[in-house]
């Protein structure tokens, strides 16, 4: 009959439509999110260049260096994580195939990192305030950098983890790609679907 309103199930039929339709446009938005943080990841492991790839193995880490004078490298350490590497491993590494880098180790209650060298850039030892080396260890690239509560030699490293070393600032190494800029992309993008996709009531 002309004019007639639709019943209460043809009512909930279109609800249901339109919830459906709601429901694709936030799961088109979530995968986009994804793909955006899959993207950063990516972009972030070439935020400073690859300075230098040395060892052997079928394993690798990622060695940072900050100097107080602002000087910045990136180098990729091959292994074969077999339990035992540890941080300390990693820089004799790099102590033994690359000319310029020269590390200054010392014992107190253990090994500890007293200077770093690297093409023209060097600090060592305790100069007051922030003036040492400071160790941060992270397991993922994507994980929060974290300072190291154990010494070098007792940090064991596995594939894909990355240790970082900072002269003169309490600050952790190089921009990192780290949770929350995941997350803010997360929300933002959760956000933009909201505010152009929410289902009619």
């Amino acid at each position: 009959m002309l004019g007639q309103q639709p019943d209460g199930s043809e009512n909930d039929m279109q609800k249901q439509k339109q919830g459906t339709r709601w429901a694709r446009r936030v799961s088109r938005g979530l995968l986009a999110t994804a793909a955006m943080v899959v993207g950063l990841g990516a972009a972030s492991a070439q935020a400073l260049p690859i300075e230098a790839s040395v060892g052997t193995g079928l394993d690798e880490a990622t060695v940072v260096l900050e100097f107080k004078d602002g000087a910045e490298f990136v180098f990729l350490v091959a292994f074969t994580d077999d339990g035992t590497v540890t941080g300390l491993d990693l820089l004799d590494i790099l102590e033994t195939e690359l000319p310029s880098f020269m590390t200054d180790i010392q014992t107190f209650f253990g090994p500890f990192v007293n200077g770093l060298e690297y093409d023209g850039h060097a600090n060592a030892g305790f100069g007051g305030g922030e003036d040492y080396w400071h160790y941060w260890t992270k397991d993922t690239e994507l994980d929060p950098w974290a300072f190291s509560s154990i010494g070098v030699g007792d940090r064991l490293v596995s594939n894909g983890a990355w240790d970082g070393w900072v002269y003169g600032s309490a600050a952790p190494p190089v921009p990192e790609p780290g949770t929350a800029v995941l997350v803010g992309l997360g929300l933002a993008g959760l956000a933009g679907y909201r505010r152009s996709s929410s289902p009619v009531a």
